[in-house]
């Protein structure tokens, strides 16, 4: 017992030490702060008055060329199918060429491309059968939704065949009673994603029509563009340039079970080797006499096995995931056709309806050199070519992320820092990142509260409050001007991250509709992934265990359903539209200033009251509430008098510049006040 007590003693004692020295710190640097002269301390901690210019050539105010924009991210094979001729595209193959290794190559692929379409939309990593048909068929559902620009997964012929691993698992279950016996296809992962691309010159011919054949064998995609266009709708190519498609890569035979390469097998019929127009330029891998990449196009076999401790010189050159070959960048024939590719896209159709501009996937793999070259090279053909670079992870507090765009000049990124949040907040994971205090920070931007203190002020919050100081690095908010971020593209779901409703089974379609509003009326450019706009799903199962979580990659990506389909939102798809149209009516959403509302009864943890507004605009107020109540927001000061519930469309008097407000728990509702 004696022992005890002396124990308990020196913990005490131990305590009252580390807390007498944190105080002596903080008074020291209290005294510090105080004696420094101001403009010392001026110069060490510049207000937000006080910031310099940021030293960027051609600063403007759409850096990536992104406007008013409502996004919609589309997985072609996932989409519709509306040609099944494609659905396994023998007719890319012919049986009666004169050359016998053409013939051999031929037989190959028409071989695997039996093993890769599965008709059942069970198996989801094999091809489902969507294509550009399909697309061209909803394009008056996408205008009816208030959709202005289409991203398409990568269109760009891929290679054919699958990788096999013995931990994948992507079979899609009805419900989490359901068994099945394993087989073969329940681990295997194709390229109906398009990531694994062979010819960037090419379109795939699982999206293609088998009568266009020849010179016209890409009339679907000018009838795509062109119909696109017609109603306003411009069309992004997604383009991959940091790696080809896996292959097997060892003289023996594949073997199942074996090992294999990261413990798989790869099937596939080029080997990760590079075509243009159909004509190989790149060997990654010969089979007959197992010499490795004669021409001098990737970078040595390197893994990367920790994103988050590998090297900057490891994530560009390394391979990712599946071990994909890893194109040089450097390498000046790499260069030339990359750009040739890029060239090729933008001039397509130009006399018509030309694309819009390219969504630039793993950005963060390729290095900044290339990227600056490519910006320069895009831009000099369409000005106004919109360049927006997947850096996943990416936003204020992805510093890597903010040092890319330091050294690229035209190019926007995807802001998952500030999507993440709001789907956890809506969601009730709310610790850390889903706190409204990042919300609020996130979106005010260098008008927010932290960033603005003084040196001391922000010191003394340190050591009071840390858990609200680590978030939004103040380095960031320097490099990146408020207007920047605004062009900035938030989601609520992408074709990597786990579908909300799948993540988050216990979301209420409340919470998931006023998540929506959110992302229409905060700062940044929306996306909507497709089906987020109907809380497309899957049903839980233990083995739904995906890539990021439950329902991850692959089982983000399921068929997308229609009107009178089962699990089709007609509610969820509403709210999407009218808050789509809402964003192309009041471009103060895209382009205004964000202010932050504390009305009587709200709750600062609970609720947001957020203001939109820009010089000479109606204002839009977004206001939601976890659980519920009567508020009455104060606009006396405003010069307003008059309101409209966007919901609704109830028009509101406002004589004495006073709000009153009900809103049901987790709902929100939005005002547009003049």
């Amino acid at each position: 017992m004696e022992s005890c007590r002396r124990g308990v003693f020196i913990s005490i004692l131990g305590v009252s030490v580390s807390l007498l020295v944190l105080l002596v710190v903080a008074v020291i640097f209290w005294l510090f702060f105080l004696l420094l002269p101001s403009s010392a301390l001026a110069a060490e901690f510049p207000s937000i008055q006080e910031q310099p210019a940021i030293s960027r050539e051609n600063d403007h105010n759409s850096i990536g060329n992104l406007e008013n924009d409502v996004l919609y991210y589309i997985v072609v094979d996932r989409f519709l199918d509306a040609d099944a001729r494609n659905n396994i595209p023998e007719y890319a193959f012919e049986d009666n060429t004169s050359d016998p290794e053409k013939r051999v190559y031929n037989k190959m692929n028409k071989l695997l491309l039996r093993h890769t379409y599965d008709p059942t939309h069970r198996h989801m990593g094999m091809y489902w059968g969507g294509d550009l048909e399909g697309v061209i068929r909803r394009l008056d559902y996408l205008e009816d939704l208030g959709v202005t620009k289409l991203v398409l997964s990568p269109i760009q012929d891929n290679s054919n065949g699958l990788f096999y691993h013995p931990d994948i698992h992507s079979y899609l279950y009805r419900d989490k009673t359901e068994t099945v016996e394993d087989d073969f296809y329940n681990h295997v992962s194709t390229p109906y994603h398009g990531y694994w691309t062979k010819d960037w010159f090419e379109i795939d011919e699982h999206f293609r029509s088998p009568d266009d054949e020849g010179e016209n064998r890409y009339e679907i995609f000018r009838r795509l563009l062109n119909e696109a266009g017609k109603r306003g709708i411009g069309v992004i190519l997604d383009l991959t340039m940091n790696q080809t498609a896996p292959g097997h890569i060892s003289t023996e035979p594949p073997n199942l079970g074996a090992g294999g390469f990261l413990f798989g097998e790869s099937w596939f019929a080029d080997n990760g080797d590079v075509y243009r127009h159909g004509k190989r330029v790149a060997t990654h891998w010969d089979p007959k006499t197992g010499e490795r990449d004669p021409q001098g196009w990737f970078h040595e076999p390197k893994i990367i096995w920790d994103f988050d401790t590998a090297s900057k010189e490891l994530i560009e050159e390394g391979q990712i995931s599946g071990g994909m070959p890893d194109l040089n960048q450097d390498a000046p024939q790499v260069k030339q056709y990359l750009l040739d590719a890029a060239k090729f896209w933008l001039t397509f159709n130009e006399d018509q309806y030309p694309i819009a501009g390219f969504r630039l996937d793993a950005v963060k793999h390729i290095n900044e050199g290339f990227w600056q070259d490519f910006e320069d090279f895009v831009l000099s053909i369409n000005p106004k070519a919109v360049l927006l670079g997947e850096y996943f992870g990416g936003g204020y507090r992805a510093e890597a992320s903010i040092d890319f765009l330091r050294e690229t000049d035209e190019i926007t990124q995807y802001d998952f820092n500030l999507s993440e949040a709001a789907r956890r907040f809506f969601s009730r994971d709310r610790s850390w990142d889903g706190r409204t205090y990042i919300l609020r920070e996130t979106t005010l931007g260098r008008k927010g509260k932290f960033y603005n203190y003084d040196a001391l002020t922000r010191f003394l919050h340190w050591i009071m409050n840390p858990a609200q100081t680590l978030e939004i690095p103040t380095a960031s908010l320097d490099d990146i001007s408020d207007e920047e971020a605004k062009g900035w593209v938030t989601f609520v779901e992408n074709h990597d991250k786990p579908r909300l409703k799948t993540y988050y089974p216990d979301v209420s379609d409340e919470a998931y509709k006023s998540l929506l509003k959110f992302q229409f009326t905060a700062r940044g450019v929306p996306l909507v992934m497709y089906g987020t706009e109907t809380e497309l799903a899957i049903p839980y199962h233990p083995d739904h265990d995906g890539l990021f979580g439950a329902g991850g990659d692959p089982f983000n990506r399921p068929m997308m359903i229609w009107p009178g389909h089962k699990g089709w939102k007609a509610d969820i798809h509403d709210t999407t539209k009218r808050m789509a149209h809402l964003r192309q009516d009041y471009p103060v959403l895209r382009y205004g200033e964000t202010r932050y509302l504390s009305p009587k009864g709200a709750n600062q943890k609970e609720d947001i009251f957020m203001l939109r507004e820009g010089e000479n605009n109606p204002r839009i107020l977004y206001t939601y509430s976890t659980g519920g109540g009567e508020f009455l927001v104060s606009l006396a000061d405003e010069g307003i008098t008059h309101g409209r519930v966007v919901e609704t469309d109830q028009e509101l008097e406002l004589p004495d510049g006073m709000l009153p407000i009900q809103l049901e728990p987790e709902e929100a509702k939005v005002f547009v006040l003049e």
